[in-house]
């Protein structure tokens, strides 16, 4: 007599077949949704200020002031002179004025709803410091701003780099010149 099992293992190939494959089907895994589009990258221009002092006073005036607004050096290469601050939070008092250019309008192609005026959100700032003989140093400065922003496509709001005109640095650079100014000479003589 011969054996049944072949065919019972055929059969049972065979009622099992279409689940096998959608069990494997379902096995591989999905295609990704697509991405969020990433915002467009926002690099501010360097604005430069030169001061006839050393580097090292110019540095010690620097850190001075980056102490007072809270922020600090979270990469430096003292080789190269650059460094970057981490960022904090500043609000209508701390400016007084709008900080950033005028993002694009959001449409289609640029999916993100911002504020136009930036008088609060997130800053810090980017630097290299280059001595220019022993009495000479230039800054190049330039403001990390972010704002919150909406992101029409989902609804999500995240934080967003915005572009700086210049009121940032110019602070900077006026609070260092006056760190700077060497302090008035005083009067040791009996009046």
């Amino acid at each position: 007599m011969k054996s049944s099992r072949p065919i019972a293992w055929v059969s049972f190939l065979a009622l099992m077949g279409p689940w096998t494959s959608l069990a494997a089907a379902n096995s591989t895994p999905e295609p990704k949704p697509p991405e969020e589009d990433a915002p467009p990258a926002v690099i501010s221009p360097m604005l430069t200020w030169q001061f006839n002092t050393s580097l090292e006073k110019v540095r010690e005036a620097m850190l001075a002031v980056l102490k007072e607004d809270g922020l600090s050096i979270k990469e430096e290469s003292r080789s190269t002179g650059t460094f970057v601050t981490d960022l904090v939070s500043f609000d209508t008092k701390k400016f007084g004025v709008d900080v950033s250019s005028p993002p694009p309008r959001a449409n289609p192609s640029y999916p993100w709803l911002q504020s136009f005026q930036v008088t609060t959100g997130r800053f810090g700032l980017e630097g290299k410091l280059v001595a220019g003989g022993p009495v000479t140093t230039r800054l190049d400065l330039r403001a990390l701003i972010e704002v919150t922003a909406i992101y029409t496509k989902t609804g999500n709001v995240s934080w967003f780099p915005r572009y700086s005109n210049g009121t940032i640095e110019h602070f900077f650079f006026s609070r260092l010149g006056l760190k700077l100014l060497a302090p008035p000479p005083s009067d040791s003589a009996p009046r």
